[in-house]
């Protein structure tokens, strides 16, 4: 009787151990679906997120598009004459670099020695300097930043034998 008693206390215990084990695989089976759950309902606002994210980057692209930046240097009648005059010399030293490179180029470092505010490193032209001296002071930057890209690139045309023009 003895061993009876034994036996069915061992019998409720496998029966607890195994409804606690039971217990233990279920509540593992919930926690690992709210897991997923919470890993889809992440996603979800992360993908929500992301369609905002492009619909304000779209909204924001399309307004960009849509302004128009103009900037106008105010000049008066001769700073414009002065300015036009400038290009037109410009415009005459490039095209004599399709005959003569080298004069060309020699002409385009007296511009820019004409239009340098400090001590110039060569000779000048007094008329390209005069119309420069009429021009905004804008426009005189730009003219000496157009001039040293232009004689770059006649070096560079130089170096390698070949004219860009």
């Amino acid at each position: 009787m003895e061993q009876e008693r034994e036996s069915l206390i061992n019998m409720l215990g496998n029966v607890n151990l195994d409804s606690e084990l039971l217990r233990l695989g279920q509540a593992k089976f919930f926690f690992s679906h709210l897991y997923a759950f919470t890993k889809v309902l992440s996603l979800m606002q992360i993908l929500g997120d992301r369609d905002d994210i492009s619909a304000t980057a779209s909204r924001l692209l399309n307004r960009c598009k849509a302004v128009e930046v103009v900037v106008n240097t105010p000049r008066n009648a001769e700073q414009t004459k002065a300015l036009t005059n400038v290009n037109n010399l410009i415009e005459a030293a490039i095209n004599k670099m399709k005959e003569d490179l080298n004069n060309a180029k020699e002409a385009m470092k007296r511009f820019l020695n004409a239009c340098s505010p400090d001590l110039p490193d060569g000779p000048i032209d007094q008329r390209f300097q005069t119309q420069v001296i009429e021009c905004t002071a804008d426009d005189q930057k730009k003219i000496r930043r157009r001039l040293a890209i232009l004689i770059n690139q006649i070096e560079r045309a130089q170096r390698y034998g070949a004219a860009e023009f």
